[in-house]
């Protein structure tokens, strides 16, 4: 496995935006999976509506102006549009320096990862702010006669601030991926979201915690709390345990926010307000696989809002 060092950045501000309507699961669904219910966004509504929410949350939170980016990232496979890319769009939306890098990553349960990692690199190389969107709308993606991944997803949006900085300790990263189980996962063009969820389980059970072991024995590296990707709460305990994680230090949100993809990890962190050397993961569609040990200081800005 290789590990990959990035140091000379902070997180400065991390913010969730989440819809207050939800559909409540029913008992059973509930008792199986731990999630109550699911976050909808209203008809109409896209991630990059989501996404802009929390950015300018996290701005005003922080007193920055949208000249002091030098790039901006948006991680999603929901955007609405095939092009102008949600990146671009959020770019004419918050008033962005025209010279702005801006792209997305079409990634899904993994993606916050691999976002975190590239927005870091920008910041370190350009000098100035990196804004990191990642947000899903699910929903306008789920088969209505799938009853058994339906209840799961959610929408939601969020937005990072990421500086350079001199920070205490460089964030570690590693990353996988897996094409060949991809069927486990998949939205094709113009369909709907189709799971295989004991190919998915199967998956998190074997090499995602063969990977996260890996990756904690090459770093040698404590943390203060673990957060997961939330595919649903037996699964995020399950895996916690495998790695050896109390359920103390691991951080759960998917009972009350549901299932919403690669934005789940920044949306727990955000949500539940979770602080110190943290041990994140990502994993899921593609399949693929996120780790990283990151920092979120005590005067990192977080929060969290319903719309």
């Amino acid at each position: 496995m290789d590990v990959l060092s990035l140091d000379g950045v902070r997180l400065e501000a991390l913010s969730a935006c989440v819809p207050t309507r939800t559909v409540i699961n029913d008992e059973k669904i509930a008792k199986a999976t731990g999630i109550r219910g699911c976050r909808r966004a209203s008809p109409g509504t896209t991630v990059v509506d989501l996404c802009v929410r929390a950015a300018e949350r996290a701005m005003a939170e922080t007193g920055t102006a949208p000249g002091d980016f030098g790039a901006v990232i948006c991680v999603t496979f929901t955007q609405h549009d095939r092009m102008p890319c949600a990146a671009v769009q959020t770019q004419a939306r918050l008033g962005l320096p025209r010279s702005v890098v801006a792209f997305d990553v079409a990634l899904a349960c993994s993606g916050w990862g691999y976002g975190l990692y590239l927005a870091g690199l920008l910041a370190r190389q350009t000098g100035r702010k990196t804004l990191l969107l990642d947000g899903d709308v699910q929903s306008a993606f789920m088969d209505p006669g799938d009853v058994a991944t339906g209840p799961l997803l959610s929408d939601g949006g969020t937005a990072a601030v990421v500086s350079p900085a001199d920070a205490p300790a460089p964030w570690r990263f590693a990353f996988a991926a897996d094409g060949a189980k991809g069927d486990a996962l998949r939205l094709a063009h113009g369909g709907t979201i189709k799971m295989d969820g004991f190919g998915v389980f199967r998956f998190v059970a074997t090499d995602v915690v063969g990977y996260l072991r890996e990756f904690l024995s090459a770093t040698a590296s404590g943390f203060t709390a673990f957060v997961p990707h939330q595919p649903n709460v037996y699964m995020v305990r399950q895996l916690a345990k495998s790695i050896g994680v109390t359920e103390e230090l691991t951080a759960v949100s998917c009972d009350e926010l549901g299932n919403l993809s690669s934005a789940s990890v920044p949306a727990t962190i955000a949500w539940r307000g979770v602080r110190g050397r943290l041990l994140v993961a990502g994993f899921g569609g593609g399949l693929s696989v996120s780790m990283g040990l990151i920092d979120v200081a005590p005067d990192c800005k977080l929060s969290a809002q319903e719309i």
